[in-house]
């Protein structure tokens, strides 16, 4: 894959960052309000934006030995472990929001396995080489000065 050697704009770090900065932000405001199924609600959909935003890092990927390989599980686990926590937590207070948050988990699992799948499909780094060729000869070890006396 050819890339052209230019810097772009960051659009994706613009936008995706900013739009994740404002749903963070009404998640709280809203859970603050004792809104909290809407709150919660914009919370899933707030880290639902990294985990699409992995999978288009995913597929920019030249090979399949990205960091992401395992930036990827770690992210992964650690927020499917939030949602799954919060959805506990909630089980005795409202189970529609149990639910959700249970959604929410299996979303971020199915995208974390669409990132994985879209790296372990891109080729593999080319092994280097000599160019030269052939063995190359050991060097000789120095004598120690008192034997070449």
């Amino acid at each position: 894959m050819a890339r052209d050697e230019q810097t772009n704009f960051p659009w994706r770090g613009v936008i995706l960052g900013t739009l994740t900065a404002i749903l963070f932000a009404f998640a709280l405001y809203f859970y603050d309000n004792f809104q909290l199924k809407l709150g919660l609600g914009l919370l899933g959909i707030t880290f639902m934006i990294p985990m699409l935003w992995v999978i288009l890092a995913a597929r920019e990927a030249e090979y399949d030995d990205s960091p992401l390989c395992n930036f990827v599980p770690r992210m992964t686990i650690w927020i499917v472990l939030g949602s799954v926590i919060l959805g506990i937590m909630q089980w005795n207070v409202d189970r529609q929001i149990t639910v959700m948050e249970a959604g929410f988990a299996a979303f971020y699992l199915i995208a974390s396995f669409i990132a994985m799948r879209i790296l372990k499909g891109r080729p593999k780094r080319p092994q280097l080489t000599a160019l030269a060729g052939g063995n190359i000869e050991r060097r000789q070890r120095r004598r120690p000065r008192e034997a070449a006396r």
